[in-house]
């Protein structure tokens, strides 16, 4: 029965990422006005995925510790860093989407948590992960995003 929830809910996060990125071709995104914003800060933008990453890999973790209160910490610190200003790469309608997506599967993890309901925790961690490639993806696909690199 999990074996059949695991393949709907990963068949159906699949056919929304293709929509989601069958869209974004369908009416290219405008790239960024250089002019009217500020170029966002690589460090600050490291120093938050950084973060991601650590929460994410603790999320993991916990999750397969079945510590459901150490997995929801670690989501409600993911959710904090997504609002972060420096989080905002590019100012696109599907970036924005891509992020509401990652919020949405940290904020069910932290559910299921208090719902002391691990099966739909870990549900909620495979949800966030594969907004995490497909957002990467696009957000590599739009080229140079006008964040000063450090040679």
């Amino acid at each position: 029965m999990r074996a059949v929830l695991l393949v709907v809910w990963l068949g159906t996060g699949a056919l929304a990422g293709w929509a989601v990125l069958a869209q974004s071709k369908e009416q290219p995104p405008k790239p960024p006005d250089k002019k009217a914003d500020a170029k966002p800060d690589r460090k600050k933008v490291k120093e938050l995925m950084s973060q991601k990453t650590t929460h994410s890999q603790k999320v993991l973790e916990s999750l397969m510790k079945n510590d459901l209160p150490a997995a929801a910490k670690h989501a409600e610190e993911l959710v904090r860093v997504r609002k972060e200003a420096a989080w905002f790469v590019v100012k696109t309608e599907v970036y924005k989407l891509w992020s509401d997506q990652f919020s949405s599967g940290a904020e069910k993890i932290i559910k299921a948590a208090k719902e002391k309901n691990p099966e739909v925790a870990k549900l909620g961690y495979l949800e966030m992960t594969m907004v995490c490639f497909n957002c990467h993806s696009y957000v590599r696909d739009l080229g140079d995003i006008s964040i000063e690199r450090e040679d």
